[in-house]
């Protein structure tokens, strides 16, 4: 359904001059059943204006102009912290050679912006994945930023991203993230990327999985292995656990709560388990509730322990001397 008749961009966010050249009349667009959420710009009130809308018609508004910092990750469905809104304000930035934009409801930005560090998505301009996540680095603390940074690097079969740029993963490679690391020196928070981008992993598919492995390192646990098939006698795929330590055939499992929630899921993930034990695995889940700054030390203490027994049975699965 049309939402003004003769608009030819049927979005529910859309700017005067677009208005005008379908031949909107300027009295209708006065009416009350539209809000003007910054000059220019008009937008059907009470509606759940996609974000792509907006950001659409923000940068068609000004030259050089594009989504960025916490907006362009939303787009994009970068893991990003309960805590923040890519809607408000909306971040927009142009080169260093033009004005920040200056709007309501947006923060602007002059960054040194190419043109390859762009990309048109759908009517809209949104910075390039890789630059999206160096902008990042001055808003988030350095797990956060991991998070995001290790959903850049999702691999091809991962679960849907909850953006809506609908590309495949991945959405950048760890030499993309470097060179823009490289070309951002003096950047707000590039000391953080650079830490950061040290302890990035392709093959990650949520954010707590990457907390997980991130708390295994600071507990001073060796680092896990991250999404790798584990092979049968037969050399067919049997499962491919979101952590593993293959040598001491230890799988960590993240259950998030769609495993909960979904009886196929959850017979799925107890069928997983059973075979990995028939080969002499050690399978250790966890949820949410493990990852809580009150039971981190008992989390980190069932893996230690796990570890330690792996190496008092030995390669052979028996205790040593045995």
């Amino acid at each position: 359904m049309e939402f003004l008749p003769g608009l030819p961009i049927q979005r529910l966010s859309f700017t005067l001059d677009e208005a005008r050249t379908a031949g909107v009349d300027y009295s209708r667009l006065r009416r009350t059943d539209l809000s003007i959420p910054s000059r220019s710009v008009r937008e059907r009130r009470g509606s759940d204006v996609p974000l792509l809308d907006r950001a659409a018609v923000l940068t068609s508004l000004s030259p050089r102009t594009a989504c960025s910092h916490t907006t362009a990750a939303a787009l994009w469905g970068l893991f990003l912290p309960p805590w923040l809104d890519p809607a408000a304000p909306i971040h927009l930035s142009r080169p260093m050679e033009l004005t920040a934009p200056r709007r309501r409801g947006v923060r602007g930005h002059r960054v040194p912006l190419t043109p390859r560090d762009v990309v048109p998505v759908n009517g809209a301009f949104v910075t390039a994945p890789a630059w999206t996540w160096t902008d990042l680095a001055g808003m988030l603390r350095l797990a956060d930023l991991v998070a995001a940074g290790d959903c850049l690097l999702r691999r091809d079969d991962a679960p849907a991203r909850p953006g809506t740029i609908g590309v495949p993963d991945p959405l950048s490679s760890l030499g993309e993230i470097a060179d823009v690391v490289g070309r951002r020196r003096g950047s707000r928070g590039i000391r953080r990327a650079r830490e950061a981008l040290e302890l990035l992993r392709p093959g990650v598919d949520s954010a707590p999985e990457t907390r997980l492995r991130l708390l295994i390192l600071e507990a001073g646990l060796p680092e896990p292995e991250v999404n790798q098939w584990i092979l049968d006698p037969y050399g067919r795929r049997l499962s491919r656990p979101d952590l593993q330590y293959r040598r001491q055939r230890i799988a960590l499992e993240y259950e998030g709560e769609h495993h909960l929630l979904s009886a196929v899921q959850w017979n799925r993930d107890i069928e997983r388990d059973d075979r990995l034990r028939e080969l002499g695995w050690v399978v250790l889940r966890f949820s949410k509730h493990h990852l809580l700054p009150a039971d981190v030390p008992a989390s980190m203490g069932k893996i230690r322990r796990a570890l330690a027994a792996a190496e008092a049975r030995g390669p052979s699965g028996m205790p040593f001397g045995v």
